[in-house]
C-alpha cells in the first residue's frame, strides 16, 4: 500500500486560505494538515497570507481598467471591494493583525503590504507614478472611500456591521508614527525579505473549530 503523499506548502496554503473564506471569522484555523511543516512561524504564515491578498488585490485592480475606464479612480475603488469580496475572510484576518499585531514583525509587515496596496492603487487610478510616500497616501484614501462603501452597503441591508478597519485604519496606520518603509523592504514577498523571524516571537491568534 503506498504511503499518501505528503502536501506541498503551496497546497497547504491553499487548503488554508479555503478554510479562513469559508470561516470568514477573522482568525486562523489550527486544523489544517502541515500548516506547523510548512511555515516556519506566525510571522511566515501572516507573510504568505499578506503576499495572497496583495495579488488578489492586483488581479481586481487589472480586471477592473481591462477596458479602459473613463474613471479609473471609480474603477479602482470598486477593485478594491471585489477583492474584499472574493478574499473576504483573509482581508478579515489582516484586519485583525493591523488592530492587535502579535508582534513588531507583523505589525511591519501588514504596514508594508498596506503601502504597497496603496501605491498600486494610485497608480492604478492614475494619480501616482511610482511606489512612493505621496502615491501612497493617495492610494490610503482610496481605499478609505472602498471602506466606507462597504459598510453603508453593509448597513443599507440592515446586517450588523462587518469588522472593518475603517476606523482602526485611522487610528493605527493613519495617526500612527512607525519607522519609515523603503521601497525594498516594502516590496511583499512569499519567502524572504519583508519578514525577519524576530527573536521573542508572539502569535497570531489561532482558533481550532468546534
Amino acid at each position: 500500500m503506498k504511503d499518501r503523499p505528503k502536501p506541498s506548502r503551496a497546497t497547504v496554503l491553499h487548503n488554508l486560505i479555503e478554510e479562513i473564506l469559508a470561516r470568514n471569522d477573522g482568525q486562523i484555523p489550527t486544523n489544517i494538515e502541515g500548516t506547523d511543516t510548512y511555515f516556519n512561524n506566525d510571522e511566515d504564515l501572516a507573510n504568505a497570507l499578506l503576499l495572497r491578498w496583495h495579488t488578489r488585490l492586483v488581479a481586481s485592480l487589472e480586471r477592473g481598467l481591462v477596458d479602459d475606464p473613463e474613471d479609473r479612480r471609480e474603477a479602482v475603488i470598486e477593485a478594491w471591494r471585489h477583492a474584499t469580496r472574493i478574499y473576504s475572510g483573509v482581508r478579515r484576518v489582516i484586519d485583525e493583525m493591523a488592530e492587535d499585531p502579535p508582534t513588531d514583525v507583523v505589525a511591519h509587515a501588514v504596514l508594508a503590504t498596506a503601502r504597497n496596496d496603496w501605491a498600486a492603487m494610485a497608480i492604478a487610478a492614475g494619480l501616482a507614478s511610482d511606489i512612493d510616500e505621496p502615491g501612497a497616501r493617495v492610494g490610503q484614501r482610496i481605499e478609505l472611500e472602498a471602506r466606507r462603501r462597504n459598510l453603508a452597503e453593509q448597513s443599507t441591508a440592515s446586517k450588523p456591521p462587518a469588522r472593518s478597519l475603517l476606523g482602526t485604519l485611522m487610528a493605527h496606520l493613519v495617526g500612527r508614527v512607525l519607522p519609515r518603509v523603503s521601497t525594498d523592504s516594502a516590496r511583499p514577498s512569499g519567502s524572504s525579505g519583508a519578514m525577519a523571524s524576530p527573536q521573542d516571537s508572539g502569535s497570531v491568534r489561532h482558533t481550532t473549530p468546534n
